[in-house]
């Protein structure tokens, strides 16, 4: 038992050392093969956590009897998968990972599009770094650093530049782009059949078909994860930066948009719960539980919440919210808030 806690003990300590080297190659400024590196080096990463993960569980990790040969990262990563460790998600995302690094150490491998890079990373250093807290805490403090690659052009997410690509893929004859669709699709289908399906397989699901990406796996995977944007926010001096995550339109042509609103807070949000009181001649308990009662809260057509320490928020209050709320009141004049 001392053996094997010394080994996952170093698989674990070398595999964060890997992972820092992946992300300081990705940040690099100039560099040939970045991201050929940097996906060498995750995989390298996720290989040994995997194994050190697996030998803490008691599992096996080795191929023969001798115990000299041991899984690949993918084998590593399914049995994670297996043992509940892993999501669905999160397993589909690394073995195309795992299948790009495996074309790039035999093959020239495609050109990436950075919104695809940028997809694979963050959430591979995400899911990585959520394994290492909760398996081997004493290494919590050398990944929750602060890690960071600018860029000054607008991009778009995985979803949409994915969809983009396949698009094209009949009308357009570019060899790169369909590699790429296929090492990504070809990662998604391992952990059904533990094997890389060939590019010819691949070609064979959407052949004679109207639609590609409908008969892909990856069409699965863009309906069901999580999108991210690297945004960079700039402001002057006084202004606070919101964000706010809500459900879109389904008619939205792109998976996240970004929408930057320039406002000032006290013009937008100018009544506090005791200046809605004063104003509907209502005490501020009555106030409190009607906003809450009409929904007012979380809608920032009406309401602008500012945190004011740890535990709570200073509300505010629009014009409209005011408007909406006499109106409210003048259509329902007997209304008792508290009977609700």
């Amino acid at each position: 038992m001392k053996e094997n806690l010394r080994e996952y003990t170093r698989l674990a300590e070398t595999s964060t050392h890997i992972m820092l080297a992946a992300i300081d190659n990705f940040n690099r400024v100039f560099s040939n093969y970045k991201n050929q590196t940097t996906f060498i080096l995750m995989t390298n990463a996720w290989e040994l956590i995997s194994k050190a993960i697996l030998l803490k569980k008691r599992k096996n990790i080795y191929r023969d009897k001798v115990k000299k040969i041991t899984i690949a990262a993918e084998e590593a990563t399914l049995k994670l998968y297996s043992e509940k460790i892993l999501t669905e998600n999160q397993i589909d995302l690394l073995n195309q990972i795992f299948s790009i690094r495996n074309y790039c150490v035999h093959n020239i491998c495609p050109e990436i599009p950075i919104e695809i890079m940028h997809h694979l990373f963050f959430f591979s250093c995400k899911f990585y770094k959520d394994l290492i807290i909760k398996y081997f805490p004493k290494y919590k403090k050398s990944i929750e650093l602060n890690f960071i690659s600018i860029s000054f052009n607008e991009t778009l997410t995985y979803a949409d530049k994915v969809k983009n690509i396949v698009s094209k893929l009949k009308t357009v004859n570019n060899k790169s782009n369909k590699e790429l669709v296929w090492l990504l699709e070809r990662g998604i289908c391992y952990k059904a059949s533990s094997n890389f399906i060939s590019q010819a397989e691949f070609e064979k699901k959407y052949k004679n078909k109207k639609r590609i990406l409908s008969n892909l796996e990856l069409n699965n995977f863009l309906n069901s994860t999580e999108m991210v944007r690297i945004v960079p926010v700039q402001a002057p001096k006084n202004f606070s930066a919101d964000i706010i995550l809500r459900r879109g339109d389904k008619k939205l042509t792109s998976a996240l948009p970004v929408i930057y609103k320039k406002s000032n807070v006290n013009d937008d949000y100018p009544f506090l719960t005791t200046d809605i009181a004063k104003k509907i001649s209502k005490d501020i308990n009555y106030t409190s539980r009607l906003i809450k009662n009409l929904g007012l809260k979380g809608n920032d057509d009406y309401h602008f919440p500012i945190k004011s320490s740890k535990n709570g928020s200073t509300h505010k209050y629009s014009e409209s919210a005011l408007a909406f709320i006499k109106g409210f009141l003048e259509n329902n004049p007997d209304y008792n808030p508290y009977r609700v």
